[in-house]
């Protein structure tokens, strides 16, 4: 049995390249803060009527919409990031369906070869929205981006105006944004023509709903392209299924859609992916034992084509675990031999994070569950006063470093408010769940995978709390996703972990699949982690941060979807099970 070296761990050392880490913008900071706090309005109750406009207010110029933006990113126009606050307003007498229209942000790459547009922030909530990118020829614009609304975003009244959506858009190399047509340095949010409204669906400059595209004269007209054909589905073990499809001749990619009726019809409720670019896509994370269907679109500038044929196909019934580990977390005391025969507590001092900052066993505890009175929970807090001396982390570490390829979960309570003290959106705090290697820098089978909820932003994400999914291959080498938003309370996450893939899910969804070269090549470690990445210096009050843990649970050579975990944990706890460990030694 090998157990793990007391040396800092990769992320302990790592500088996390490639995230512009950098705190929102004066407004988008307001818009921020706004919604802290504050429930959400339930879907499809015309939720967007957050701020009101006078009747008699002059559309000016516009037809049924008027497009409101502030620049986020006034101040460096010659960045690698395009930042919009963009606001809709209603000219109409009548409620129109935020899923009937999308909006164009129309700019130029002056060369950069990435296009990664987000929504850093809406409310009701960003994934009420999905962003596409597309190629013009015009003054001022060869590229767009289009902002397009689910049902779930609701209907916007007469004469409402919704929330600003913060627009971000990554180019990976700096641009000069002033000559981007719908570029206005302007700080506060006024009438601006040169971000477009048009009906769903609309070639880029057609169905204009409100403002002034760019010269239709020299963009070119395409045409949607045709559906796919010759759809075909074939189980590709007890959780995935393959799809294959005959190209649509001028198809720049393809959408996928998924349900278990027959017949469906293809809607955002069930769109599984989009910007497709091969004529292939594996569905993963299903259910044993379950016949899904498959429809494929493909889309370019023009539009979307109509559905293909269904595909069908039945994934076989899951693989049996070769050997578990489960823990709830159930003895007296982190003091506990038996706890202690299982789990490592982190002392010495380093990375990542804040330096200076110490690494406390005392920061890891054993409480009662305030909802259930026979369960415990595990509790990791972080604390600081805003400086780094002042500061502490924690980190608890399976002692053995035996865990491979199978199916990863914990039960996780997240937390974006402190504990004690004021929060403070200069802290960034990282609460953690994650699996990861030994460190030796430039090994080739060094691996780790992580969940990592930043409440207060960070990483080029502003102030807007944010779920990352990371994969890691090599010290240097990654790939990752990311969630924009809260994610306070209890979550379920499920990492399977195959031979040829890595997939994230949170409460039963998938939110990242990554590809078989970040697959672990070695044995690894299970861990929870709490750290600060940046501290709010200029606040010196006391506060503590923190994150709870019900159980975590690793079933070997098994790839279980999110239902079939919460049936093992199920089986479990009915059969009194508090911890069992049969994966065997490396």
């Amino acid at each position: 049995m090998k157990s793990r070296s007391n040396f800092p761990r990769s992320d302990q050392q790592k500088e996390r390249t490639g995230e512009r880490a950098r705190s929102a913008p004066p407004l988008a900071r307001a818009g921020l803060l706004r919604g802290r706090g504050v429930p959400l309005a339930r879907p499809g109750l015309a939720v967007v009527l957050a701020i009101a406009c006078h009747p008699g207010e002059s559309s000016a110029g516009t037809s049924d919409f008027t497009v409101q933006y502030a620049n986020y990113n006034a101040a460096t126009p010659n960045d690698t990031i395009v930042e919009a606050g963009i606001r809709l307003r209603n000219n109409t007498s009548t409620s129109i369906p935020l899923s009937s229209i999308v909006v164009r942000y129309w700019f130029t790459k002056n060369g950069a070869t990435q296009v990664t547009p987000a929504c850093w922030w809406w409310r009701p909530d960003c994934s009420n929205v999905s962003l596409a990118t597309g190629t013009v020829s015009a003054t001022g614009a060869d590229s767009y981006v289009e902002i397009r609304f689910s049902s779930a975003a609701g209907s916007l009244a007469p004469g409402a105006v919704t929330e600003p959506i913060d627009l971000g858009i990554q180019l990976g190399a700096n641009v000069d944004e002033t000559d981007d047509y719908s570029y206005r340095n302007q700080t506060t949010f006024s009438d601006w023509s040169r971000i477009t409204v048009h009906d769903a669906g609309s070639a880029p400059t057609g169905g204009v709903r409100g403002g002034t595209p760019p010269s239709a004269a020299s963009v070119p007209i395409v045409s949607r392209p045709a559906a796919p054909t010759s759809l075909a589905a074939t189980a590709a073990g007890s959780s995935a299924i393959s799809l294959r499809w005959t190209a649509s001749s001028g198809a720049a990619s393809y959408n996928v859609y998924r349900s278990t009726t027959p017949g469906f019809t293809p809607g955002s409720a069930n769109r599984i992916a989009t910007g497709v670019t091969s004529t292939s896509y594996t569905s993963a994370g299903l259910s044993a034992s379950t016949t899904y269907h498959f429809k494929v679109t493909a889309a370019n500038t023009g539009g979307e084509s109509p559905a293909s044929n269904q595909a069908s196909a039945t994934t076989p019934a899951g693989s049996a675990a070769t050997a578990e580990l489960f823990d709830d977390f159930s003895y007296p005391s982190t003091s506990d031999s038996r706890f202690l025969s299982w789990w490592s507590l982190r002392t010495w001092s380093g990375g990542p994070g804040v330096l200076g900052a110490q690494w406390l066993p005392s920061n890891i505890s054993l409480i009662n569950d305030p909802s259930n009175a026979a369960n415990k929970l595990m509790r990791l807090t972080a604390t600081t006063n805003g400086a780094a001396a002042g500061s502490s982390h924690a980190e608890i570490m399976s002692v053995d470093r035996k865990f491979g390829l199978g199916t990863y979960a914990a039960r996780m309570k997240f937390y974006d408010t402190p504990l004690s003290g004021s929060r403070f959106f200069g802290d960034k705090p990282i609460e953690t769940f994650f699996t990861i290697t030994d460190y030796n820098e430039g090994d080739p089978d060094y691996s780790e995978q992580d969940f990592e909820y930043m409440p207060n932003g960070g990483w080029g994400q502003g102030n807007n709390s944010t779920m990352w999914l990371t994969s890691w291959e090599t010290t240097t080498d990654k790939v990752s996703n990311h969630v924009s938003a809260s994610h306070a309370g209890w979550h379920t996450l499920v990492l399977q972990v195959t031979s040829t893939s890595i997939t994230y899910f949170i409460d039963g969804a998938q939110v990242a699949a990554h590809a078989a070269r970040f697959v672990p090549e070695a044995g690894q470690y299970l861990s929870f982690q709490l750290w600060f990445d940046q501290l709010d210096t200029s606040q010196r009050s006391a506060r503590t941060y923190y994150e709870e843990a019900d159980w975590v649970y690793f079933a070997e050579g098994a790839s279980l979807s999110p239902a079939e975990v919460d049936a093992k944990i199920a089986a479990l706890r009915a059969a009194s099970v508090a911890r069992r460990d049969t994966v065997p030694a490396p």
